[in-house]
């Protein structure tokens, strides 16, 4: 499920790590959390409750075409595909879980950037309005400016990186509506799939009216997934990519 999901996922990895500790904080009042959950979401940075050993901050883990990743974007990238596995019951203490983890991480950051450096080849770029609007919604899922700010140190990113983050975002999703070409999903590809899902829930399963437009689109963002993989491959043919760590 991580590689499918990877490159639509990439560009929003950030602004869904403060989203879930937003989340987290407003779970529950603070009087009710216990001592062990008040040490784990809030007196320990995010490097602390991870088992990965992740670099420094401002370590340059990647170079893509002369361009340096550091370490908060992988460690951001390689924590939350930590929390994918852990969520499968996955151990990443262990050492095939951590290998998978780093390989994933490094993927997923070098795919990104390939796409958003032929992006800004082609002159795609985000419109500031639009960067602002993104950045107060996501200042929305916080208490006040000082908690997003905690997050943000918390992941090791300052304002300044998060509206970096945030228009390299739209960047990538402005590129991806205009320049692929996914392939059309078929009425049959519908019915196959609803007829595995129904096969698999038996009674349980809703009519196929009821689920024919949520696995269409679930079926072509798989699709859109392909093409900018496909992509990423092409890309990558021409590329020199210097993995540090």
């Amino acid at each position: 499920m991580i590689k499918k999901m990877k490159y639509a996922a990439a560009p929003i990895l950030l602004a869904l790590a403060l989203g879930a500790c937003s989340d987290s904080e407003e779970a529950a009042p603070k009087e009710e959390t216990t001592t062990e959950e008040t040490s784990a979401s809030t007196e320990q940075p995010a490097e602390q409750q991870t088992k990965l050993k992740l670099p420094a901050e401002k370590d340059v883990v990647v170079v893509v075409n002369d361009e340096k990743v550091l370490g908060n974007v992988y460690n951001s990238v390689a924590r939350q595909l930590e929390s994918s596995l852990a969520t499968q019951g996955k151990d990443t203490a262990e050492a095939e879980n951590a290998d998978l983890i780093k390989e994933q991480a490094i993927t997923v950051i070098v795919g990104n950037k390939l796409i958003l450096q032929d992006a800004d080849k082609k002159g795609y770029n985000a419109e500031d309005a639009a960067v602002e609007e993104r950045l107060e919604e996501l200042k929305g899922q916080f208490e006040d400016e000082e908690a997003m700010n905690a997050a943000l140190k918390e992941n090791g990113y300052t304002m300044d990186d998060m509206e970096s983050q945030l228009r390299e975002q739209i960047t990538y999703e402005n590129y991806v509506a205009k320049e692929m070409k996914p392939a059309e999903v078929t009425d049959k590809e519908v019915q196959e799939a609803y007829d595995g899902f129904a096969e698999t829930a038996g009674e349980e399963a809703p009519a196929f009216e009821e689920m024919e437009p949520t696995i269409r689109q679930s079926l072509e963002q798989q699709n859109t997934q392909q093409a900018v993989y496909d992509r990423i491959e092409e890309l990558k043919e021409t590329a020199k990519i210097d993995v540090k760590i």
